[in-house]
């Protein structure tokens, strides 16, 4: 009671920041932060104070949002910004923090999420010379070299925060380049001593939207023309893309790209990208083999890796056009991929440049051309698209069955998070999706963020209902007791489906692919890769304040996943497992795409 007392007491008319702390908490609800993803240390000490003392005296600050594993919250940040457009911060605690990070800093990265990471950093004096020096023995075991080493592949910009006159430049620069094109993680560190320090008075500062981040880039005009020319008389085009839909306005450019020269479209889906209903969207592995094969010319848009030349790659004499901000991809060694025309552009309005350059084509130059492929596509959409999938008689089921039953009971604005890894080309071929921003995969290859980005993503939306797709492997990865948690304490509940088949099937297919006649292929089973007897997920989900349960027949399919959905509507998380076969855990088998 006396300490609620004093916190009235101090509530009264809003007070200026008077440390660094304080001065860096309210600069970022200026940049429009919404949520600190926080995993604390001894060196957060003096930024949560600010929040206590700004919340106190009536200062708007960020929702801090605990997370029990560092994880867990840069996975949330990034999703947030997949979800909004708007950087948001993760505090981690010096370098044990930062190594926390992990995987997940690669897919931030790699799927180029603006996100500005403040980390500790161990404490520079020792001797009481300033406030905040070092009171504890781990302030000697977390110095190191080069603390921010450890992140310097897969940021943008690392800075350490080391004067009170420079940080309101720091952190605008900061927010600026992990917002500008291609937008990824930053990374920033301050010592405790840097935080307790006093606001300068003397020293102004610029308002933040004085940092503003360039404007889309536009292609440039002869690469344009030479782009509409190649495609207006070539007769098979083939558009391949992964994640244009990042932006939701480059879908709708995309399909009239589509409809206009009459192209199919291959989609690794880690957004939507395409209408899956869309007679141009190629579902079936086989015919994007079969269509890449074929193409005289391939528009590649927004897409690290466009085909898998071991596993199907256009003909030679394939005149390839790639639209991209970073057509070339400088942050990848080995990335070699031809380009006849390359146009480094905003793809939404590259795309809807090229449209205006092709049908001032058309009509200056009508041919049949134009007419006969787009009847190409209208041939395929009055083809059937009848599944040969057998009706379940047992668990598990089929990756197919499974993804039928989750379609059923999804709404179009569902926001899905993906990480089903080889369960995704079931996902991509059976689950529809056709409106803008509905679905979000992490873009890297780092296991463990579904969980930790359905919580970041219904933070972002939290009236829209937030499904995350999961696999047995990923599920373990995600620290799944530590962002249940983090989603009961945030009050931001979402439902987690795990597809279980029962191991590493990703791990297990190199091994078949590359000793087909070894001694695994002959025992059908690879050392390492299987999960015998695993965690019994519902019940550690149950241990977390969330509904839990396990598939036990076809038949309950749909109400397990509806009742998955009624907790979530009532104010809880909810994990359903489904038990699913894998062809990965029971022969060799090749795929279309890992």
């Amino acid at each position: 009671m006396a300490q609620s007392a004093k916190a009235t007491d101090l509530a009264v008319a809003p007070a200026s920041p008077s440390t660094v702390a304080e001065d860096l908490v309210t600069q970022l609800s200026e940049r429009g932060v919404d949520v600190v993803f926080l995993n604390p240390g001894t060196d957060t000490a003096p930024i949560q104070e600010a929040v206590a003392k700004l919340r106190a005296t009536g200062v708007d600050v960020p929702r801090i949002v605990l997370c029990p594993h560092e994880a867990v919250a840069l996975a949330a940040a990034h999703a947030y910004f997949a979800v909004t457009g708007r950087p948001q911060v993760v505090m981690v605690h010096v370098d044990v923090g930062t190594q926390n990070l992990g995987a997940m800093l690669h897919n931030a990265f790699r799927g180029e999420a603006a996100v500005v990471i403040i980390a500790g950093r161990t404490p520079i004096t020792a001797y009481g010379e300033l406030p905040g020096g070092r009171d504890h023995v781990v302030h000697w075991q977390q110095d190191v070299p080069d603390q921010a080493g450890v992140v310097r592949s897969y940021t943008k910009c690392v800075a350490d925060l080391e004067r009170p006159e420079t940080v309101a430049r720091q952190l605008n620069r900061a927010f600026q380049l992990a917002g500008s094109t291609p937008p990824g993680p930053v990374y920033l560190t301050a010592s405790r001593e840097l935080l307790m320090s006093g606001r300068p008075k003397s020293v102004g500062r610029l308002a933040s939207d004085r940092y503003g981040v360039p404007a889309p880039m536009a292609p440039d005009p002869v690469a344009l023309r030479e782009a509409a020319r190649v495609l207006a008389y070539s007769r098979r085009p083939v558009i391949v893309t992964a994640r244009v839909g990042r932006n939701p306005a480059a879908v709708a450019e995309l399909v009239d790209l589509a409809e206009l020269v009459g192209a199919v479209v291959i989609d690794r889906r880690e957004r939507v990208n395409f209408p899956s209903t869309h007679p141009a969207y190629l579902s079936d592995p086989d015919a994007s083999r079969a269509a890449l094969a074929s193409a005289d010319a391939v528009v590649v848009v927004d897409s690290l890796v466009p085909w898998v030349p071991l596993l199907g790659v256009p003909a030679d004499e394939a005149a390839i056009i790639t639209m991209d901000t970073d057509p070339v991809r400088s942050s990848v060694p080995g990335w070699s991929f031809p380009s006849d025309v390359t146009l480094q552009t905003d793809p939404a309005s590259g795309l809807r440049l090229l449209c205006a350059e092709l049908r001032a084509r058309e009509a200056a130059q009508p041919s049949a051309l134009w007419e006969e492929r787009r009847e190409y596509v209208r041939v395929l959409a009055d083809q059937p698209r009848t599944s040969t999938e057998p009706e379940a008689d047992g668990m598990p089921v089929t990756s197919a069955v499974a993804v039928r039953a989750l379609d059923s009971v999804l709404s179009d604005d569902d926001l899905l998070i993906e990480e089903a890894t080889t369960n995704a080309e079931a996902l991509r071929q059976g689950l529809r999706r056709t409106l803008p921003a509905t679905l979000f995969h992490p873009g890297g290859s780092g296991l463990g963020w579904g969980l930790g980005g359905a919580l970041g993503a219904k933070l972002a939306a939290p009236e829209r209902r937030v499904v995350a797709v999961v696999g047995d492997g990923s599920f373990l990865f995600a620290s799944p007791s530590a962002a249940l948690w983090a989603a009961r304490a945030a009050k931001a509940p979402f439902l987690t489906v795990v597809f279980q088949n029962g191991g590493y099937a990703a791990s297990r297919r190199p091994v078949f692919d590359l000793y087909p006649d070894g001694y695994s292929a002959a025992a059908n089973d690879v050392v390492g890769t299987r999960f015998d007897d695993p965690p019994d997920f519902a019940r550690l989900a149950r241990a977390c304040g969330a509904a839990g349960e396990t598939v036990a027949e076809p038949a309950g399919l749909v109400p397990a996943l509806e009742r998955g959905l009624a907790a979530v509507a009532a104010g809880s998380c909810a994990v359903v497992v489904l038990p699913v076969r894998s062809p990965w855990l029971t022969q060799p088998e090749a795929a279309w795409s890992s």
